[in-house]
């Protein structure tokens, strides 16, 4: 075997493949998300857009009256869907809602307001000035007032300072505070003070603020769904010919032996299929040579039995007493011998060339009433409740022969227990025959064995009890040429029943 047409193998390079499109596709992620950081991914995200919200929400405070400031932190709440909170170092604090703020938030802004660098003033009183006069005024008020460094820091500058990041969670109420600082001055004549604005929200995403899942999502629904896309042919194509081998293991549980599977494969899969039709294929072969060795023998057996039934016969008339006795006796074997022989020869004949069967549609009751009056006997009771027009699709003769063998074991069995009854019923497209009666009926454990040949549910096998174990056997196969299905069942309390299923009758033949 070539090693890449191994199951094994096969699956086994699928996996990998399966594990490099993740690898690849985690690659292509990171490669467009510059600001990415594997150990703190949503802590970036957070910071970034609190970075962009605290730039904006700075200018426009800058430029309103701190009177106003709730309503500009309401206005940037609403379009970032989160409530903002500016919170001064020396506890003053701004807010759109009367939000109580935990003590472990306080506790956090101090810390991070006693390290913040103070912000820039010359810059932030550039802006409340529109006059190159004013602007100069302030300017030089501030070098004198501020050291030279300070006065020299741009907004660029500013940027590349470290910022004290705020996450955290809070509970009763489940709150997330994620804070930044942001240089916000109260009056246009005093330095910027240091205050932390804060982001509150009791969702963990802040409505799309904190992180956006969203590319998560759909990074992980493409991966799940590319990876579903490259394993379920892989899967189909092992579960596939897996269930129709089962399927085909079933038929030939049920007889069926000329079931063969089309599997043109080199893998375990495929040996598996060649190895199933070889095994079907010998089993058909053995038991094709048994059939028709045991036709053969009933055949050849047919002539002797009869010329020692008929010497025996004319040897009884000529004989007195206890040797006329004997001869009797010798008489009933033979006769037994010659049922066997005649069973033999009915089953083996409704096996061969079931292909040569021909079909056609037939009038069921006349052939249930042939078989009644032939298989009756004295004292037994058939009741016979079938339509007249129903018809099944069938060969004659060879459903008469599985409902004589059927009324044959009723009488024998059941005797005058009980009333036999026979029925039948259209459904759709199928007609259910259905004999039952008042018999001892089957142990449970032997129903699966009753259809074999031979088959026996008394141990004995003298003329006493009657039969070989072929009744039903010769009755299944009979059914079966005509493409119907056979069942038994025990019924409750006593009795047996045994039903057939046939395709329904039309007015035109069927041949198979």
């Amino acid at each position: 075997m070539k090693p890449f047409s191994s199951l094994f193998t096969r699956i086994l390079l699928w996996f990998f493949m399966n594990m490099a499109l993740v690898a690849a596709a985690l690659l292509v992620f990171f490669a467009f998300q510059s600001q990415v950081d594997l150990h703190a991914v949503f802590g970036h995200q957070t910071s970034d857009r609190l970075r962009v919200a605290g730039r904006l929400i700075s200018h426009d405070l800058n430029h309103t009256p701190a009177s106003q400031w709730p309503d500009v932190l309401a206005r940037h709440g609403a379009l970032n869907q989160v409530d903002f909170v500016l919170v001064f170092a020396n506890g003053s604090r701004f807010s759109a809602k009367d939000l109580a703020i935990p003590d472990e938030v306080l506790q956090k802004v101090a810390a991070s307001n006693r390290v913040m660098p103070a912000p820039a003033r010359g810059l932030l009183l550039e802006s409340h000035h529109d006059s190159d006069e004013e602007r100069e005024e302030h300017h030089d008020d501030d070098t004198e007032e501020l050291p030279d460094s300070r006065v020299l820091h741009t907004h660029h500058e500013r940027e590349d300072r470290p910022y004290q990041r705020l996450m955290i969670h809070t509970k009763n109420p489940s709150l997330y505070w994620a804070g930044i600082p942001i240089p916000v001055s109260q009056d246009s004549m005093r330095p910027p003070a240091n205050a932390m604005l804060l982001a509150v929200s009791d969702s963990v995403t802040g409505n799309g603020f904190f992180f956006d899942p969203l590319p998560w999502m759909i990074v992980a629904i493409a991966v799940i769904a590319i990876s579903v896309l490259l394993w379920v042919p892989l899967v189909r194509n092992i579960t596939g010919p897996l269930t129709r081998m089962t399927r085909a293991a079933e038929e030939v549980a049920k007889g069926r032996l000329d079931v063969r599977i089309n599997e043109p494969r080199t893998d375990e899969i495929g040996r598996l299929a060649s190895a199933i039709n070889h095994m079907t294929s010998r089993l058909g072969g053995y038991v094709k040579g048994q059939k028709r060795f045991l036709g053969d023998v009933a055949h050849e057996l047919g002539s002797p039995i009869a010329r020692i039934q008929l010497g025996l016969g004319i040897l009884e008339q000529r004989l007195e007493g206890d040797n006329r006795a004997r001869a009797i006796d010798v008489l009933e074997d033979v006769a037994h011998m010659s049922n066997l022989v005649h069973e033999l020869l009915s089953f083996s004949r409704a096996e061969m060339n079931p292909a040569r069967i021909r079909l056609e549609s037939t009038e069921l009751l006349p052939l249930v009433q042939g078989a009644v009056q032939r298989e009756g006997a004295p004292g037994a009771e058939i009741v016979v409740q079938i339509e007249s027009g129903i018809t099944v699709v069938a060969a004659p003769s060879l459903l008469t022969r599985a409902i004589a063998n059927l009324v044959r074991n009723s009488v024998r069995y059941t005797g005058k227990a009980g009333p036999i009854y026979i029925t039948a019923e259209r459904k759709n497209d199928a007609v259910t025959f259905e004999i039952k009666d008042s018999g001892p009926g089957v142990p449970e454990e032997l129903m699966e064995r009753i259809f074999e040949p031979f088959f026996r549910t008394e141990p004995s096998r003298d003329r006493d009890t009657g039969g070989v174990g072929l009744g039903l056997a010769i009755v299944k196969t009979c059914v079966e040429a005509c493409k119907g299905t056979v069942s038994a069942r025990n019924m409750k309390p006593a009795g047996f029943a045994v039903s057939i299923t046939l395709k329904a009758g039309n007015p035109h033949p069927e041949f198979c």
